[in-house]
């Protein structure tokens, strides 16, 4: 009896502290669809799936062509890096190679002739090896090599700079001429580009400046922005910003949409060169919305700092409007990690919990309840 009691209270405590989490969220990603990356390499999203981008179509329970529900994706390794196009995904295995499923029309697939029809099923990007890390845009993905090169495929004009009339699409990856000593790459605003250097400067490309300034601006070739240095990240939204080493965040393009964080929301005000946003200081992390058209500066505290539009509530007040012209501080505080993604804004808390704000990204157990003004927590398959 003494032995059964003994052994009794040798396995309760095991019984009773709770699991070590086997993986937390790394990367959220996405727009009409999204994709969460887990530490674990593991891949898995919801949303619109009509395409395959979310796997075999057949398989997945689905209202009107779109997953409510969190379907995983199944990978032949582990998953270092994730990327949503307009109708396609992608997944960069730590092998240095990536797979992509979905759409494949424009060439976004970067498998060839073959893969023009789409694909279901996960399918290796032809002739990429030691990518570190990937970028898409609604229809071109790019990949950035260890040797700090960059390659690119999908629609052509964005990628090497004036548009070749002869050869509309990059069925498969080619390197870009120009960019080097690159470490990662913004491509998410779709009509321009975005990468980082080692040493913090930083290139860009495609319709430039930013093709939202002017509707008649040209297709310009890679080449370093001026007397920008210093950076340690890049965002491509419908603006460009960088966040700075010194915790400070810069933007340049249009300010349609009160993304200057300057007070105004004027799209008669327009820069070519990066200008510092205000009232915003101590950034560690910087993210932006092409979609959304907002930014999330995450602080040294745990706090967030928001601006832009707002339509949705993506600023995390508690209120919708049409913009938030000057920075204000979402309802959230503990973060670690912020993600803008669509219409909606996601942070991971320190204890590992995902929240989201904005249209509720249609997701099981947030969806059909409309705008979210206000940080709720979402139910993803955590351990």
């Amino acid at each position: 009896m003494l032995a059964a009691v003994a052994l009794l209270a040798a396995l309760l405590p095991a019984q009773q502290t709770p699991a070590t989490a086997t993986r937390g969220v790394q990367k959220i990603v996405g727009n009409g669809h999204f994709l969460v990356l887990f530490s674990d390499g593991t891949v898995g999203g919801w949303g619109d799936m009509r395409d395959g981008q979310l796997g075999p179509i057949a398989a997945i329970p689905n209202s009107s062509g779109h997953s409510r529900t969190f379907v995983s994706l199944p990978l032949p390794a582990k998953a270092i890096d994730i990327a949503t196009g307009g109708r396609t995904s992608y997944i960069l295995l730590e092998s240095g190679s990536v797979l992509a499923l979905g759409y494949g029309r424009n060439g976004e697939l970067g498998c060839g002739e073959p893969c023009l029809k789409g694909s279901e099923t996960p399918v290796p990007v032809v002739g990429l090896s030691d990518v570190i890390a990937i970028s898409a845009g609604e229809q071109t993905a790019f990949a950035v090599h260890r040797d700090g090169t960059v390659s690119g495929w999908g629609t052509r004009g964005v990628l090497l700079g004036p548009q070749d009339p002869d050869k509309r699409n990059q069925l498969t990856p080619e390197r870009i001429p120009g960019p080097r000593d690159i470490i990662t790459i913004s491509a998410t605003g779709g009509t321009h580009v975005l990468a980082l250097t080692r040493a913090g400067t930083v290139w860009h490309w495609g319709k430039l400046p930013l093709g939202i300034i002017f509707s008649d601006d040209p297709v310009i070739a890679p080449h370093e922005v001026p007397g920008l240095t210093g950076v340690q990240a890049v965002v491509t939204t419908g603006v460009a910003a960088v966040l700075k080493k010194d915790g400070t965040v810069w933007v340049w393009g249009k300010n349609e949409q009160a993304q200057f964080g300057n007070g105004r929301r004027d799209s008669s005000e327009k820069s070519a060169a990066p200008i510092r946003v205000p009232g915003v200081a101590g950034v560690t992390q910087l993210a932006g919305a092409w979609i959304g058209r907002h930014f999330l500066a995450l602080l040294r505290d745990g706090t967030i700092k928001t601006w832009g539009n707002t339509d949705w509530g993506q600023a995390g007040t508690g209120v919708t409007g049409m913009e938030q012209a000057t920075p204000v501080t979402s309802k959230i505080s503990g973060v670690k990690a912020v993600f803008a993604a669509g219409n909606n804004s996601f942070a991971i808390r320190s204890d590992g919990s995902v929240w989201i704000w904005g249209n509720g990204g249609g997701y099981s157990g947030v969806w059909p309840l409309g705008r979210k003004p206000a940080p709720l927590p979402v139910p993803l398959p955590l351990p």
